[in-house]
């Protein structure tokens, strides 16, 4: 039996951030916590907070800092790695947080930051639905929506280190105003954060729905997103008004996937994140619409899976990320 190889794992969203210790080579969430990310309190606290929950999932795992080979963070938004600095993250409320020297100086071992997506795609490809497949698109739906690209073999993140912003790509110009400023992006039909601004909008014109209560919950407490969860219980209770605005949140997201069936062709399509793994009807409208709309053979050919890691995909990928920079290599990778 290989030796154990620990690595810190972290999940920065803009909803919740995810800590875990996981063993790089089987993939194996040794122990995690969890909590809400509260972007709103500020940059110091999402440093903190950060800090915290690793903390916390060392001592649920029973190992120290010195156990682990790095430390490894996907954060959700634009990333220098070489530095360790997240540049611009809007669903965080951060710019030019210095975390890998954050993270590096509290628990003294190495540190790497990759966009969240990016490092969920890692993950997938060494232990998830990506196994087997050297070229293909993992695409994450949450608070925004993101994707991760994986090109023979290797993680691709394009000249200015932003390829893969599947959700800024324009669907409706001159459309609504998204999160990154620009007018008519995926992100701001198709997240789920657009899904919960068009539900409480149409609560708030009067709209009967099932989730007129938590929508005066949020209000009162300044909440800004419905949970997956919540969801996926208003579509069980068949409530007309969620059914409609999933239908076309997913409707947009399959358009954004058929522009990546169109334009990169890949091997396959992972889909990720809380409202895809919850809902679905999300998933199944958009893999419909996909099929629907894109290039023929790409429609027919095309894989498109769900994650096979779940809500662990970030926190996998994240530590294997760290793990390799600090020389672990992940030889021993399967084949489908």
């Amino acid at each position: 039996m290989p030796e154990k190889v620990y690595a810190l794992g972290i999940d920065l969203g803009g909803t919740k951030t995810l800590a875990a210790v996981v063993d790089v080579t089987t993939g194996e969430v040794v122990a995690s916590t969890r909590k809400r990310t509260r972007a709103e309190r500020g940059q110091d606290f999402v440093s903190k907070r950060t800090i915290e929950l690793a903390t916390a999932a060392l001592d649920s795992a029973s190992l120290s800092a010195s156990d682990l080979i790095a430390v490894g963070v996907g954060a959700a938004g634009q990333i220098d790695r070489k530095a360790g600095v997240v540049l611009d993250a809007p669903n965080l409320g951060v710019r030019d947080m210095q975390l890998g020297d954050i993270l590096t100086s509290h628990f003294n071992r190495p540190a790497s930051i990759g966009n969240d997506v990016e490092v969920a795609a890692l993950g997938e490809y060494l232990y998830g639905s990506g196994r087997g497949y050297s070229n293909f698109v993992c695409v994450f739906v949450g608070t925004g929506i993101g994707s991760g690209i994986v090109q023979n073999g290797s993680l691709y993140t394009g000249l200015t280190g932003t390829a893969g912003e599947i959700g800024h790509v324009t669907i409706h110009a001159g459309g609504r105003i998204c999160g990154c400023g620009a007018r008519g992006c995926l992100e701001a039909y198709a997240s789920r954060t657009a899904m919960t601004k068009a539900i409480m909008a149409e609560i708030h014109h009067g709209r009967p729905s099932v989730l007129a209560d938590e929508a005066a919950r949020q209000l009162k407490e300044g909440e800004t997103i419905i949970r997956s969860g919540i969801l996926a219980d208003a579509i069980e209770r068949k409530d007309e008004l969620t059914i409609e605005v999933v239908i076309e949140a997913a409707n947009y997201l399959g358009h954004g996937l058929a522009a990546i069936m169109n334009f990169y062709n890949p091997e396959c399509i992972v889909l990720g994140g809380g409202v895809i793994e919850r809902l679905d009807l999300l998933f199944e409208t958009a893999v419909h619409r996909a099929r629907t709309v894109a290039l023929s053979e790409s429609a027919k050919k095309t894989p498109i899976v769900r994650a096979r890691l779940g809500d662990f995909s970030g926190v996998v990928g994240a530590a294997c990320l760290s793990a390799r920079a600090a020389g672990w290599s992940a030889n021993h990778k399967a084949k489908r």
